[in-house]
């Protein structure tokens, strides 16, 4: 679990369900140990991971990292965790919104999500069976739902309202939202349609749709002839629907915020 609204909405499913499980951490955040304990995780499985110093002295002369597939490794590990404890299941969070791309390169679409996708689901999960643990089930529990659906979900469970955290940045920095990047945007246009502003003001700490520095990454979220952010977001399609109810909402209100006067 790391602290977002897949992995609260994966496990209030598997309870409502009534199916025995653990969670499965790397590093788990502060935001994603107060998560796992409001969903009543005794004893979750976590996993230390650190960077190689050698990476870091690297990183100083200016040599850069690359892009690191964080779900695939996330994958390995939890599927060796499985093994490990006795598990015949590991159920990932990933949704269905995972397979559209960012952009086409080369004639080749681009996915900074592919790790997430189904695509790569399908092929790990027989990668698994073949070649690690045959008795061990990979799936992900979420991938019939969009990234829209699953934030209209994870509204049934308000107790984790002030405790989850999507925004990598954010973690980064020692808070739980940096309100400046294509994540955090996207999951407050996702949740605004349904909630009340001042609940949306509390869990995020001001009203995004009035920062004019984020025009450019509302235009990428919904504009067709734009790349997608190399983000964990949702479609283009979610996007201008997120904002389409977010706008109308505002208009009955009688007060149209700038980020969705502007686009």
């Amino acid at each position: 679990m790391a602290g977002g609204r897949d992995s609260i909405v994966g496990a209030e499913l598997l309870k409502k369900r009534g199916n025995s499980f653990n969670s499965f951490s790397v590093n788990p955040s502060r935001e994603a140990k107060a998560v796992i304990k409001i969903a009543g995780i005794k004893n979750p499985i976590i996993v230390r991971r650190k960077v190689d110093p050698a990476l870091l002295k690297l990183n100083k002369k200016g040599y850069l990292n690359g892009h690191t597939p964080l779900t695939s490794v996330l994958s390995f590990l939890a599927v060796f965790c499985a093994a490990l404890f006795d598990f015949k299941y590991v159920a990932f969070s990933n949704e269905k919104s995972a397979d559209e791309g960012n952009l086409k390169y080369l004639g080749r679409e681009i996915n900074h999500q592919y790790s997430k996708s189904s695509e790569f689901e399908k092929k790990f999960a027989a990668y698994v069976k073949k070649y690690l643990a045959e008795s061990i089930n990979y799936f992900s529990l979420l991938r019939p739902y969009t990234d829209l659906e699953i934030s209209r979900m994870f509204l049934k469970h308000p107790k984790y309202f002030n405790s989850f955290s999507s925004c990598n940045r954010g973690v980064k920095l020692g808070k739980k939202w940096c309100g400046e990047c294509p994540k955090c945007l996207f999951v407050y246009a996702t949740l605004y349609p349904f909630l009340e502003k001042r609940t949306m003001l509390k869990i995020f700490g001001g009203d995004l749709f009035e920062n004019k520095k984020l025009l450019p990454i509302a235009r990428a979220l919904i504009e067709p002839n734009r790349p997608k952010p190399f983000e964990c977001v949702g479609t283009k399609k979610e996007s201008r629907e997120a904002f389409r109810l977010s706008r109308a909402k505002t208009e009955k209100n009688g007060r149209v915020p700038y980020l969705l006067r502007s686009i």
